[in-house]
């Protein structure tokens, strides 16, 4: 079992994996997460998160033909996401795009998942201390003889995924009794792949880095008080752009640069 430090007493707090990841860029922007703020809709995000219920129903029901992918996507949207759709101000006339784009996605995911998974975007949660909970979403969960691979698919980038799949080996661990043999992230769009093997260590330390973020969240609650702000490209999208002076000339610069090719 992995232990995991007792933080502070305080209100009870539900951090996930990209709380997680938020708090490692910038602690307040994922205060703010706690405290129910959350960044804009994003024509990727919807993209991304359509995608995905795609790879799940495939995973799932088997391979959706060209043919039949129009409809598996506005039936989807309307299990799901009509209120990212809403959100975004997305037009039924622009769902065309769209669904031509989570197709091209789809089509590249058919060519690299190979097996069929145990469980497709699988829960873990965890309760390792008094009023702190974990909480994610795997999605994909392979089993072979040498133990369980957690799988996370990417719509764009492979970037640097690894504070969130740590934290899902970690749930993993605290929730099971027992870490994944592997945990992998794989970029759809760019064939990139990034795998690592959790070890005992490397899980303990970053329970003390949850134990930690619960810690600074809980004293920022009692005190009324910020946490440190981290300027970077996640700013864009901050829920605390408008208050964040660092935050906005990190966007501005974003802007101005312009969409980063492919």
């Amino acid at each position: 079992m992995i232990p995991f430090p007792s933080p502070p007493p305080g209100d009870p707090v539900k951090v996930s994996a990209t709380t997680f990841v938020t708090w490692r860029r910038c602690p307040e922007s994922a205060r703010a997460r706690l405290d129910g703020h959350y960044g804009p809709e994003t024509r990727h995000g919807f993209v991304g998160a359509l995608a995905h219920r795609v790879f799940a129903r495939h995973l799932l029901r088997g391979p959706v033909e060209d043919p039949m992918l129009e409809q598996v996507c506005r039936e989807e949207i309307g299990a799901a996401l009509n209120p990212k759709m809403s959100d975004l101000g997305l037009r039924p006339s622009q769902l065309r795009e769209v669904i031509d784009e989570v197709g091209d996605l789809y089509r590249r995911f058919r060519r690299l998942a190979t097996g069929r998974p145990e469980g497709v975007e699988v829960s873990v949660s965890a309760e390792p201390a008094t009023g702190v909970t974990l909480v994610g979403a795997v999605d994909a969960v392979f089993e072979d003889p040498t133990g369980v691979r957690l799988v996370d698919w990417k719509t764009g980038g492979l970037g640097d995924p690894a504070d969130q799949l740590d934290f899902y080996a970690l749930t993993w661990a605290l929730e099971r009794g027992r870490a994944p043999q592997v945990v992998e992230a794989l970029s759809v769009r760019t064939g990139e792949r990034y795998e690592a093997r959790p070890t005992v260590e490397g899980l303990t330390r970053v329970a003390e880095a949850v134990s930690r973020l619960v810690g600074e969240v809980r004293r920022a609650w009692q005190r009324g008080s910020d946490l440190r702000r981290e300027a970077g490209p996640w700013c864009r999208y901050c829920p605390v752009l408008d208050t964040c002076p660092e935050g906005r000339s990190a966007a501005s610069i974003i802007d101005r640069a312009g969409p980063r090719p492919g």
